[in-house]
């Protein structure tokens, strides 16, 4: 006698398990690669890098390749899984149209505004994945994700503008101006300086959109931090309070207690 064959809802139970087990297993060193990754993209923008640099950027690359392939491969539910991870996806085949420049056939890839709107879109899903990851890691610590977020975004947004506009003319000129010119953005306090490219524009738009959304959640946060310090006072202010009302209750009734006594009583007349 065979065996019967599984049914298709064992097989998705199955191939769900050994996702997740994939995904305990790698999410540590992925975690870690993710943010090598950002940091190497922040590098690349703000100097020229070394070769080795380019060679370790393209190894991580890679890993991330086959990492989401075998993902792909054991989930149970394809379209679902592309739906929750087209980002991801996309963020794996832009560093593709590097090496499609090999190709003379080809010459609209070697245009700057190509160029310049890739790394706009490398900044944008790097970006993405390090949230991503950053959130993986600090999963009940919403506050400290904000904040370490906002800190991300800031590093690798100045990045992308100093890249974008350049250290020249009007521009804030250094890596750690355009740090402080991204943070007075994020804060809404309106730097004097507005990028001048299209990327740029676009870069700061998005870094608008961010500190208008986060900035009132911080607000919030350390304002909840300040009352609730105030409140946990209140029970000791109430105590001493009610200690000082019962000693002045005792005191004006043992008053009242010796004029009383002092007083004579009419019938004894």
């Amino acid at each position: 006698m065979t065996n019967p064959a599984p049914e298709p809802t064992d097989l998705h139970a199955a191939r769900a398990d050994l996702l997740q087990t994939l995904d305990d297993l790698l999410s540590g060193p992925l975690n870690v690669l993710g943010f090598v990754w950002l940091g190497l993209l922040v590098w690349e923008l703000l100097s020229p890098v070394p070769a080795w640099v380019n060679l370790i950027s393209n190894v991580i690359w890679g890993l991330f390749i086959v990492d989401f392939l075998l993902s792909f491969t054991l989930a149970p539910h394809k379209v679902t899984f592309l739906r929750r991870n087209w980002l991801s996806a996309l963020s794996l085949l832009v560093p593709a149209v590097r090496f499609l420049r090999v190709f003379r056939g080809l010459r609209l890839l070697r245009t700057a505004r190509l160029a310049r709107g890739t790394r706009l879109f490398q900044i944008l899903t790097r970006l993405n994945r390090g949230l991503k990851t950053l959130q993986r890691t600090l999963r009940r610590r919403q506050f400290g994700f904000v904040m370490l977020a906002t800190l991300l975004v800031t590093l690798a947004g100045s990045a992308g503008l100093a890249y974008f506009e350049g250290t020249g003319g009007s521009s804030p000129g250094s890596y750690g101006a355009w740090v402080y010119w991204t943070g007075m953005l994020l804060m809404s306090l309106g730097p004097e300086h507005w990028p001048q490219s299209a990327e740029g524009r676009t870069l700061t738009a998005l870094l608008g959109l961010y500190g208008f959304t986060v900035f009132g959640y911080i607000t919030a946060a350390l304002a909840s931090v300040f009352v609730g310090a105030d409140q946990s006072r209140l029970p000791e202010a109430e105590e001493v309070n009610n200690a000082a009302l019962l000693a002045e209750v005792t005191a004006l009734r043992q008053e009242l207690a010796r004029l009383s006594a002092a007083v004579p009583d009419p019938q004894e007349d």
